[in-house]
C-alpha cells in the first residue's frame, strides 16, 4: 500500500521546507506557495491530508475550502495562520477544518499534529519501506539535483555503504558504484563531488543542519564526499533498526 499523500499549502518557504523535511519517508509530499497552486494540486494530486496556510497568496485558504474540489474530496485539513479572527474560526469550524496552529509553528508539534489527525483516516498509515525511495527522498531534501550524473552515484554509495558499512570509499566504494552505474571510479568520485558542492551552493541552511549537525553558534561546513555519503548512510541504517 501506497504512503499517505500530503500536500503542504504554505506561503513562507523556511517553515514549509522544514516541516517537509521532517515528513518525508513518513507520507508522499507535494508543496506549493500559492492559493492557486494548491486548488490545481488538490485536482490532480487528490491529497488525503494538508496543511494549509490561511493567508496564501493568490486564492486565500477560506476560499479554498470552499471550493469544489476541496468539498467533493474532503482531505484531512491542519490550518496554519498568523491570527485567527472570530469570522476565519467559525468559517474553518464550518468547513470541517480538523484542527488549527497560530503560526510561528514548532516543527516537532505540527508533525505530532499531522500524525493525530492521520488516525482519522480509515485505513492504516504505511512507511514506505524502499530503501532507495529513502535515499532519494533525502538527496531531494537536500538539494542535489536530480539532473547530474552525481546524484544516480550518490545514491547508489549511500545504499552500498548502509550495506556494507566498513568500505574504503576510494579504494572499495567508488570502484563498486562504478562498476553498477557503468563509469569509472574517478567519474563517480568528481561527479559526487560536484553534485554536493551544487546542492551546497543552494542550500536551505536548517535542513542541512538537521543533518550534518553544527550547533546553531558554529558555522556549517561542506561536507566531502566521505561524510556526506557516510552521513546518509548511517540515517538510512538507523532508520531501519527503529522499524
Amino acid at each position: 500500500m501506497e504512503a499517505r499523500r500530503l500536500l503542504i499549502a504554505d506561503g513562507t518557504e523556511e517553515f514549509a521546507s522544514a516541516l517537509a523535511a521532517a515528513l518525508r519517508g513518513v507520507y508522499e509530499l507535494r508543496t506549493c506557495r500559492t492559493g492557486t497552486e494548491a486548488l490545481e494540486l488538490v485536482r490532480t494530486y487528490r491529497p488525503d491530508m494538508m496543511v494549509l496556510d490561511l493567508m496564501l497568496p493568490g486564492l486565500d485558504g477560506i476560499s479554498l475550502l470552499q471550493s469544489e474540489p476541496m468539498q467533493e474530496l474532503r482531505p484531512i485539513v491542519l490550518a496554519v495562520s498568523r491570527f485567527a479572527s472570530e469570522y476565519m474560526v467559525e468559517a474553518i469550524e464550518r468547513l470541517g477544518v480538523g484542527y488549527l496552529m497560530l503560526k510561528p509553528c514548532d516543527i516537532k508539534a505540527t508533525v505530532a499534529r499531522i500524525g493525530d489527525l492521520s488516525q482519522r483516516i480509515k485505513s492504516p498509515l504505511v512507511i514506505p519501506a524502499d530503501n532507495k525511495t529513502r535515499i532519494t527522498n533525502t538527496l531531494l531534501t537536500l538539494g542535489v539535483p536530480t539532473k547530474l550524473k552525481g546524484y544516480a552515484y550518490v545514491r547508489e554509495a549511500v545504499e552500498v555503504m548502509a550495506q556494507h558499512p566498513g568500505l574504503s570509499i576510494t579504494k572499495e566504494l567508488y570502484p563498486t558504484v562504478g562498476q553498477r552505474c557503468g563509469a569509472s571510479p574517478e567519474n563517480v568520485e568528481r561527479s559526487i563531488r560536484g553534485a554536493i558542492a551544487s546542492a551546497w551552493d543552494n542550500r536551505d541552511e536548517q535542513i542541512w543542519r538537521m543533518y550534518f549537525g553544527a550547533n546553531a553558534g558554529q558555522l556549517l561546513r561542506r561536507p566531502t564526499n566521505a561524510a556526506f555519503i557516510s552521513r546518509l548512510a548511517d540515517a538510512l541504517t538507523q532508520t531501519q533498526i527503529r522499524e
